[in-house]
């Protein structure tokens, strides 16, 4: 029997590819498209990053104003005692002190230097300075301190009729005195504000302006203390109330600090580095100075009235 052989014929299937041109085209939409989403995280990068310099200016301003009227506050506070009796300073010897013949002197309870630092030679070096007003504020603590006490430390033992310094550990007897108990102690609070104009070192890169302040501690020695990084300037004035109402003054114009009801506080804020492409050019109002600027600085005013309590 004869086979019959079939060959079956297969369809070629046909195979297109891109063009060259095709190619071409393709790799320059792609690259528009990830052009476009690039550009995109940048911006949201670098809005993200001028949100949070912009956060940590409101952080650090709030900090500052608060912690500054806080001191003041209870700037002047005596503790038990009617009056600051002897009206003189703390007999006790301090390291760094800024001023030997007024330290403790809680009757002069705020005092301050009109953008100027007067304790270049003691407590705040020249170049810990950079411009801005100087404010000093003296008080006791307002927590009783109890035995022990450090030895450390400066103390007022108060009594109504008046009272006494002592560094621990040992308080003054009052015994066989006009100063009857009950007696309360607490710890002196002398405190400076000033502007510095770095945060860590002279060589920090760039330079931070910062709100320091010097501080009784231990030793007992007056420290500096960092309050707020990016405090770029200080200004204060002095309210006295007369029969036309309420004047404000600059230190270098009161005569009677014992006059002084309320303060003024302005900070001006800035950003710890320039952003490419903003300027500033704004002009800020402290106190009695109109300072105008010009650069890439972020900036934020602060500012607060503090009616002495004591």
């Amino acid at each position: 029997m004869k086979r019959t052989r079939v060959q079956r014929t297969i369809p070629r299937q046909s195979v297109s590819g891109f063009t060259l041109l095709e190619l071409m085209i393709s790799m320059t939409i792609g690259l528009f498209l990830v052009g476009s989403v690039l550009a995109a995280v940048l911006a949201a990068a670098s809005t993200g990053r001028a949100r949070d310099r912009a956060v940590d200016i409101q952080m650090n301003g709030r900090y500052a104003i608060d912690l500054m009227k806080r001191d003041l506050q209870h700037a002047g506070f005596l503790g038990g005692t009617s009056l600051f009796y002897p009206d003189a300073p703390a007999p006790i010897a301090v390291a760094n002190v800024c001023d030997v013949n007024t330290f403790g002197r809680i009757s002069q309870r705020v005092w301050g230097a009109d953008d100027a630092n007067p304790y270049a030679g003691t407590c705040i070096p020249a170049d810990r300075y950079a411009r801005g007003d100087v404010l000093l504020i003296r008080r006791l603590s307002a927590n009783q301190s109890v035995s022990p006490f450090a030895g450390n430390l400066i103390y007022y033992r108060s009594a109504y009729e008046g009272g006494e310094y002592f560094q621990g550990p040992a308080a003054p007897d009052f015994s066989g005195t006009n100063r009857q108990p009950p007696y309360n102690d607490h710890m002196l609070e002398e405190t400076v504000y000033y502007i510095s104009p770095y945060t860590t070192s002279a060589n920090e890169s760039p330079r931070i302006p910062a709100l320091f302040r010097m501080r009784l501690g231990a030793g007992p020695a007056m420290v500096p203390e960092l309050v707020a990084a990016g405090v770029e300037n200080l200004q204060v004035r002095f309210g006295r109330f007369d029969a036309t109402g309420t004047q404000y003054l600059d230190a270098s114009s009161v005569t009677d600090w014992d006059s002084i009801s309320s303060i003024q506080v302005s900070l001006l804020m800035r950003g710890t580095a320039p952003e490419p492409g903003y300027t500033n050019t704004t002009t800020y109002d402290l106190g009695n100075q109109q300072i105008q600027v010009n650069d890439g600085y972020r900036r934020l005013l602060y500012g607060t009235v503090v009616q002495l309590r004591n």
